[in-house]
């Protein structure tokens, strides 16, 4: 298994559960470090050079890293650790719609070659890795709620209620799901994970894939060889091509004997702009219009986050890909947490000021006090999770609101409305290799991601679309970006999401894909990938959810499927020691030592 993210972590507890032994190949550490983020480092063309694209960037996605910058990461968002992106998530999941799967006149490259009814018990699979409640992502929602569709959303013409839920951690309740934490502290015989090794290259003979070479992380030279009879690519969509491509899967002659012209093609994320800003009387009903919602499971309490999204017959009628509405908040920084402990400690510059501010917000008070309790040693995990529970029940968003300022304010000053869309799968979006070659001496992924004029004018479209539907539901206070306003394509600051998608795609051919709807690379038994690089079209949906539904189902498939012909391709060797400082972490075994040769099956 190369990744140890959400996808390869899945498939490690999936195959040991059927007692399959499986290698965890890790290019990172337990925890992030500047050295690991420096591999992440990728070369970028056109459009992702832009300041304006760069800034926005950095505005959205570094608020939840350690060590990530827009001027490392220009394009993407990769965490270099055990539990891959799951590190500084923030939880958030939905299942892609049936439409996402069905091929589409009006959207270029769609169609998939399984259908959500092929998934569906995976997802139900999934749901369960993640902790979430029911799949409810649509209107059908409310009447499991026990309510009818609200005055606003029935008052809309092109839009539509749509749900995300979040994977609350099982071990922290006042945080998501870490999913290598929670992979460390399990006991899951058959499970080797090798850390700070970084694959460097494929090997595969006579049609069949038979092993890897990796690299230490933290340099020095040290390498290792492993040889075995099936691999899991599990690293995400850029590095899963650049493996493929530095192991020259793309070239006729080798492994596939014609070679794979569309590895590293079809990158898509999901572009996603500001339609506008509520301020005013208006912010309060938007806030509850994009609010977050408790429904109860049994003695489980789950919190789902209402917005809008793109009805499908509004879809087809004004030819648009997929999308959906979300609102992000904006919280004062009046905080009442820091008013609180500046008078605690007597350094108050502004006495009556900071009181006044912890006066008007007692309940922040009483419930950051309630988060220390949630995180203290001493409470019972039972009773933890008991409160956190309640807390949502009572007040979903004002859990939602503590979440998002980690204790801290919870007043609102302004709701940022922000539209998210599916990027139509484009040939000349691609991860190359550069020129320029990372501390390991290994080419850097060379990104080229554009929008096109087709989906900026999709997401005008879209953005007009929600405006009018906003009017008729209400909604006042509402000031539109200046792109927005004034129609202009060109002046549209879209970011990605983090969401990289599609440089191994899905297909039946080999001229236009990468891997069989069995997720196996065409040509190459035994070569397998996983995530959402395999997506032959995005949704709108954040993808982690699906991830894991497909991770299970291939894990099925590996379990009921032969290996290849063993060969050569048999067992796994630690020829050299991958590195001195290298925290390698095996199951039930002892720890590696570098004098002896080991030797251990690996299915």
């Amino acid at each position: 298994m190369v990744g140890g993210g959400a996808a390869g972590l899945t498939m490690a507890h999936e195959l040991a559960a059927k007692g399959k032994t499986v290698c965890v190949i890790e290019s990172g550490g337990f925890e992030e470090t500047p050295e690991h983020e420096a591999l992440n480092a990728v070369e970028a063309s056109g459009s992702l050079n832009d300041p304006a694209i760069r800034q926005a960037r950095q505005d959205w996605h570094s608020p939840q890293m350690r060590f990530w910058s827009a001027e490392g990461q220009r394009y993407g968002v990769r965490n270099r650790a055990l539990g891959g992106s799951t590190v500084a998530w923030a939880g958030k999941v939905a299942p892609f719609a049936d439409i996402d799967f069905a091929s589409r006149a009006w959207v270029p490259g769609s169609g998939w070659p399984i259908g959500r009814a092929d998934l569906a018990p995976y997802l139900t699979r999934a749901a369960d890795h993640l902790a979430l409640g029911p799949l409810l992502n649509d209107a059908a929602f409310w009447a499991e709620r026990g309510m009818d569709r609200p005055e606003p959303v029935a008052a809309m013409t092109a839009f539509d209620s749509h749900f995300w839920q979040f994977a609350r951690s099982r071990r922290v309740v006042t945080d998501v799901t870490r999913m290598g934490d929670d992979f460390r502290q399990e006991d899951l015989p058959g499970v080797t994970v090798l850390t700070n090794a970084t694959v460097a290259r494929l090997f595969a003979a006579e049609g069949r894939v038979t092993g890897l070479e990796c690299l230490s992380s933290l340099g020095g030279g040290q390498r290792a060889f492993v040889r075995a009879q099936r691999i899991v690519l599990a690293s995400g969509a850029i590095e899963n091509a650049r493996v493929l491509l530095q192991s020259g899967f793309d070239r006729p002659g080798t492994a596939t004997r014609t070679g794979l012209p569309a590895i590293g093609r079809y990158l898509m994320d999901h572009p996603t702009v500001r339609v506008g800003t509520v301020t005013g009387e208006g912010c309060a009903a938007a806030a509850r219009l994009f609010g977050f919602f408790p429904l109860r499971q049994g003695y489980r309490i789950s919190m789902y986050a209402h917005g809008l999204a793109l009805r499908p017959g509004t879809q087809e009628q004004h030819s648009l890909p997929n999308m959906a509405a979300f609102g992000s908040l904006e919280l004062s920084p009046q905080d009442p947490i820091a008013a609180c402990g500046r008078l605690a400690r007597f350094k108050s510059r502004a006495v009556w000021s900071d009181l006044g501010i912890v006066m008007r917000n007692a309940g922040v008070i009483v419930s950051a006090v309630g988060r220390k309790l949630l995180e203290s040693p001493r409470v019972p995990d039972r009773l933890k999770q008991a409160i956190a529970d309640a807390a949502v029940w009572i007040n979903a968003d004002f859990v939602a609101q503590d979440y998002l300022a980690k204790g801290g304010s919870r007043k609102v000053d302004a709701l940022h409305i922000e539209l998210i869309a599916e990027q139509v799968a484009d040939l000349n979006n691609r991860v190359t290799l550069s020129k320029v070659r990372d501390a390991l001496g290994l080419q850097r992924a060379n990104v080229r991601w554009e929008l096109g004029e087709t989906v900026r004018a999709a997401l005008l479209d879209g953005a007009r679309l929600l405006i009018d539907d906003l009017a008729r539901a209400g909604i006042s206070g509402l000031e539109p970006t200046a792109a927005v306003r004034d129609g202009d394509t060109a002046a549209l600051v879209a970011r990605d999401m983090a969401h990289s998608a599609g440089t191994t795609r899905m297909g039946r051919d080999p001229r236009d894909s990468v891997v069989d709807a069995d997720c196996q690379v065409h040509g190459v038994a035994g070569l397998f990938v996983a995530g959402a690089s395999v997506f032959p079209t995005i949704g709108h949906a954040n993808p982690t959810l699906m991830i894991l539904a497909m991770a299970i189902r291939l894990a099925d498939h590996i379990v009921a499927t032969p290996p290849p012909a063993a060969g050569t391709g048999e067992g796994l060797f630690f020829t050299h020691e991958i590195d001195t400082s290298a925290e390698v972490w095996l199951v039930d075994q002892p720890e590696l030592d570098a004098a002896d040769e080991r030797k251990e099956h690996v299915s």
